[in-house]
């Protein structure tokens, strides 16, 4: 098969890692990098005529399928000419946040709905009249975040990876600053009046080496999604959105556990269910007991540790994601018909044997 891995959302590796495991299972791939950055529908004419350009290009490579990373830059016209050639495919890394602004206008010109979110979320499109979608939750590979954690040899106790600025993160900076141990954030911070930032990693998003630095200085990450009701009056809020939850697994959870590193996670049941080895809470006063008993006894935080490495290769790796999606490909008819706490589950049923020596 031909596959197109169009445009790119800021961390790189997604596509990256995807394209080698397609590769890996014999497939030819054609991928563009970031082609325009922005959260609304392309306006500017010069964007247009980039976009147009990459899709000339993609077509060039007669594919079989075509996956749009950024759905925002491609407009429904657009989506027209490349489905006269080939299956296409959406994929939505901020499902639902940008439904207002980009997903609810471009998703039903696409064969296939690929969303990044729970059966809250499916039952929401469901609801919508959309086309029906699967669940296919972030991904990596260990070229791009290796096992790194080594409890004996990390100097520094609490590690949390992501901004906590603006009106919808700033809250996790206090809920955070909560826990007792001594703790660290990577990421933007509008203030620090408690000394916890640990700095801002320069090309993140391009180097992920400079994060497995950072992540093997650590014992535990932890994770605060952002809630949808912190979008109140903001320009992407809408009617259903704050019912809809939180984002179920952030990319960082996803590089944590690829690193080996323990996770412990404010989310719901949803999350534990489909991700057994991590420890969830609704609260973050509800994790500091476990983030304490891996901080102190270094055979617990190792066990732990292979627990969610192995978690990582049998449903979190891009080879894992490229089994599922070519499963769905030749099922399409059983994927419509299933209900939407099935297609947000499906994807642990593809438990690829992947390891740093893969590939």
């Amino acid at each position: 098969m031909k596959i197109v891995l169009f445009d790119s959302i800021l961390e790189r590796h997604l596509v990256e890692s995807l394209k080698r495991a397609f590769e890996y299972l014999g497939h030819s791939v054609h991928s563009t990098d970031l082609i325009v950055h922005g959260h609304d529908m392309i306006k500017n004419e010069s964007d247009k005529k980039k976009v147009w350009s990459e899709i000339e290009k993609a077509l060039d490579f007669t594919p079989d399928l075509f996956i749009s990373f950024r759905p925002m830059n491609l407009l429904p016209e657009m989506v027209e000419v490349i489905k006269k050639k080939c299956i296409t495919a959406i994929w939505l890394s901020d499902d639902p946040v940008l439904y207002k602004t980009c997903y609810s206008l471009v998703v039903d010109s696409y064969d296939l709905m690929l969303h990044c979110g729970s059966e809250k979320i499916i039952s929401f499109y469901h609801a919508k009249g959309h086309k029906h979608g699967i669940n296919f939750p972030f991904w990596t590979d260990h070229h791009a975040f290796p096992p790194v954690y080594n409890p004996l040899e990390a100097g520094e106790e609490v590690l949390f990876l992501g901004n906590m600025n603006g009106q919808v993160r700033r809250k996790r900076y206090f809920e955070f600053a909560k826990l007792p141990n001594k703790k660290k954030i990577f990421g933007l911070l509008d203030s620090d009046p408690l000394g916890i930032h640990g700095g801002f990693i320069k090309e993140a998003y391009l180097n992920c080496d400079l994060v497995s630095q950072t992540i093997k200085n650590f014992r535990i990450s932890v994770s605060i999604p952002q809630f949808f009701d912190e979008y109140a009056g903001l320009h992407y809020d809408f009617p259903e959105l704050r019912s809809l939850g939180y984002f179920q697994f952030p990319s960082r959870v996803i590089q944590y556990i690829a690193s080996g590193i323990p996770v412990a996670a404010v989310g719901q049941e949803d999350m534990k269910f489909a991700m057994p080895e991590i420890e969830v809470s609704s609260s973050i006063n509800g994790l500091e007991s476990y983030i304490s008993k891996v901080i102190s006894d270094f055979d617990f935080a190792q066990s732990e540790s292979k627990k969610v490495l192995s978690r990582f290769r049998k449903s979190y790796s891009s080879l894992a994601r490229a089994q599922h999606l070519l499963y769905i490909l030749n099922n399409m008819e059983e994927i419509r018909s299933m209900s939407p706490g099935k297609k947000a589950t499906q994807f642990l049923e593809f438990e690829s044997s992947y390891s740093e020596k893969t590939y």
